[in-house]
């Protein structure tokens, strides 16, 4: 029995498939993800740490609570870049995200003199760099492929993966070797360029809203429903729940991974490492993922990725560091997927004519949550001077989570192009 009422219209098949220019629309995807704010933030965000602390005293809960309005102000953000995508078209929002995106990074040198100046400059800089998140390059990649669209998102979001496997132990050395300001000053280089390299090779077609698109070509895109019907349906509650407790529990442990390692006896160089190891899971997590998409039905696969995320946390507790990189491995099988997914089960439950504010909506629940996990992650931490307590939590989280993704209904019936 389906838990989507008949205003909510499947998604229909393309009248091409994929559209013509898809290794444009591919390239411009996988850069725009790889110099985007998912990328470049979350993964570079604890190698400023020990710089932040030595100069301003930042303590962990300052960080946690850091890293919490920076999500606050992404998840803010989401819905309205959700709604200028589905208004606009993605390729222009994006461009311009990647600019301010770069922008911030520059601002975060030049005009940290406190910990309250820090907190307002990372807030501002991703509110205004949002639109340089996963909801265009997710659009660009449903609006173009139809059959293999499991693995082409896979393969845009490697451009994540990528960033998160080469960025991090280079910034790392930079940081050592010249200081965290020059840090900022490089890491905003990266978005400068992407948004050149998107602006260049995204084609015109996604320059074009939903409502334009329709007209253009009704076959390509479902109905859009009346009243906003979406937020009505059993599914969509399902999915923000789902995916709010899978991000509550494992993504407050990424901005405290490094310092998780460093607190653990390991040099900085070499948990920049360990976390490019994570990038690597993450790359060959969004390939595998994006494979099994286009053939399994996607809460089961998405079971089995927080199942492997949850034990490789338990390794961690019960070894230590030592077994970070296993952990990290986890962990980037777990960070890989849940954007994949999100963007493909948002398409296959809900067709593409309302995909941005949906997906603008399910990312909010996702990001809120991951701005809470920092928090609380680093507040246990400073209670009781270690990672463990976290660490079993998260765990336990991540089984809970396959529980939602358990109940999750058989996709809508496709309606005939």
């Amino acid at each position: 029995m389906s838990s989507i009422p008949d205003t909510v219209a499947a998604p229909t098949a393309a009248t091409q498939d994929p559209a013509r220019g898809w290794p444009r629309s591919l390239a411009g995807a996988v850069v725009g993800s790889a110099t985007g704010v998912s990328a470049l933030l979350l993964y570079t965000n604890g190698l400023f740490v020990a710089g932040l602390t030595e100069d301003f005293g930042l303590t962990r809960a300052q960080f946690g609570f850091g890293v919490l309005l920076v999500t606050m102000a992404l998840a803010i953000a989401n819905p309205l870049v959700g709604w200028l995508v589905d208004r606009l078209g993605a390729k222009w929002p994006a461009v311009a995200g990647l600019l301010l995106l770069s922008a911030g990074f520059a601002s975060l040198g030049a005009w940290i003199q406190s910990v309250n100046s820090y907190f307002l400059l990372q807030s501002m800089m991703a509110f205004a760099g949002a639109a340089s998140g996963p909801i265009a390059f997710s659009k660009v990649v449903n609006e173009t492929f139809d059959r293999h669209r499991g693995i082409a998102l896979g393969l845009t979001m490697t451009g994540i993966g990528i960033a998160a496997a080469a960025v991090p132990p280079v910034l790392a050395g930079i940081i050592a070797d010249h200081g965290w300001r020059s840090g900022y000053y490089h890491l905003a280089l990266v978005p400068l360029a992407g948004a050149v390299l998107a602006a260049l090779l995204l084609p015109a077609r996604h320059a074009r809203g939903s409502l334009q698109e329709t007209r253009a070509a009704p076959a390509r895109v479902a109905a859009a429903p009346p009243d906003n019907a979406w937020l009505r349906t059993p599914v969509f509650w399902m999915l923000a729940g789902t995916f709010a407790v899978m991000s509550l529990a494992f993504a407050g442990l990424l901005p405290h991974f490094v310092p998780l390692m460093t607190d653990g006896g390991i040099d900085a160089r070499t948990a920049g490492k360990i976390s490019g190891q994570l990038g690597l899971a993450v790359i060959f997590s969004r390939m595998l993922v994006g494979y099994l998409l286009d053939r399994v039905f996607a809460p089961r696969i998405a079971i089995g990725i927080c199942l492997i995320a949850a034990a490789g946390i338990l390794v961690l507790l019960v070894n230590g560091v030592s077994s970070a990189s296993i952990t990290a491995i986890a962990l980037g099988l777990a960070l890989g997927a849940e954007l994949d997914l999100m963007g493909f089960l948002i398409a296959r439950y809900f067709g593409l004519a309302q995909f941005g504010r949906i997906y603008g909506w399910l990312y909010f629940a996702f990001v809120f949550a991951s701005g809470l996990g920092p928090l609380w992650v680093g507040a246990l931490r400073d209670a009781t001077g270690s990672y463990s307590v976290t660490l079993a939590i998260s765990a336990a989280g991540l089984v809970v989570t396959c529980l939602g993704f358990l109940l999750m209904p058989r996709y809508p019936a496709r309606e005939a192009a």
